[in-house]
């Protein structure tokens, strides 16, 4: 038997939906930024940008916990069609590479490499 071992890549967009939002809006930029509903109404945090997680904000934390974490926390509403569309993009590019791609959501995949369509 010819056995060939799989080459598989994880690829897990690390602040992915924060990601786009400071991409598109400037002024977010260099700031602590969440996506995710707001602490007054008793929220979740969906995606913390990296100056976010240096407070120990994380994602599924609770909005109230994270405000309370860092009071100066910029709160964005979740704008999934831009991130779908964002996604879309991305896995336009990962089909350069490979015609397997397994998206497991938004801001993850699982690419089988075995095969590289650029040589």
């Amino acid at each position: 038997m010819n056995y060939q071992t799989k080459k598989i890549i994880h690829v897990d967009m690390d602040a992915f939906y924060a990601s786009v939002e400071q991409r598109d809006n400037p002024q977010y930029r260099g700031k602590p930024l969440v996506v995710g509903g707001s602490p007054n109404q008793r929220g979740v945090v969906a995606a913390a940008s990296y100056e976010a997680r240096k407070f120990g904000i994380h994602s599924a934390m609770p909005s109230i916990t994270a405000i309370a974490l860092c009071p100066r926390l910029i709160f964005v509403r979740p704008r999934f069609d831009v991130y779908r569309e964002v996604s879309a993009q991305i896995h336009e590019i990962f089909k350069r590479y490979t015609d397997v791609v397994e998206g497991v959501a938004l801001d993850e995949a699982y690419l089988d490499v075995t095969e590289n369509k650029v040589k």
